[in-house]
This record gives C-alpha cells, sequence and structure tokens, in this order.
C-alpha cells in the first residue's frame, strides 16, 4: 500500500506559521507570526512543533484569517 502523506512527519493541511503570515501579507491583511499563535489559541486550531516552528493547518488558517479581518474590518 502506498503513502497519502508525502511526509510520515507533517501533515499534508499543515504550514509553518511563518509561511502563513508571508501569505497573508500578500492579501493587504497582513498577520504577524504572533497574531497567528494568538488567532490559534482563541479559536482552538492545535499547533504542532517540528523543528523550531509551529505548524498548523492551512484550512482552518484561512478561515479564521477571514473572520478575524472581518471583524477589525467591522464587516
Amino acid at each position: 500500500m502506498a503513502a497519502t502523506l508525502p511526509s510520515p512527519y507533517v501533515a499534508r493541511d499543515e504550514v509553518p506559521l511563518g509561511d502563513a503570515s508571508a501569505l497573508f501579507a500578500e492579501t493587504g491583511h497582513p498577520a504577524s507570526v504572533n497574531t497567528l499563535r494568538r488567532w490559534c489559541k482563541k479559536h482552538g486550531v492545535p499547533l504542532a512543533r517540528y523543528g523550531k516552528s509551529d505548524h498548523a493547518s492551512w484550512t482552518k488558517l484561512l478561515l479564521i484569517h477571514s473572520i478575524e479581518v472581518d471583524a477589525r474590518d467591522g464587516l
């Protein structure tokens, strides 16, 4: 049976918070790594530590980013 994940250590949907922060900066709605950590804690998104960086589900980060940006912009 073939493995479905490219790495047995990192889930396919997880991204480093630093990478997520850089991608969100490109949208015009930046969020620092510390802000993303705080939002993850607030919304119950689990963080996984691999090496020196925290990782979280990209799908969940997209969702909480949209929620927080909408709240910040008053939408």
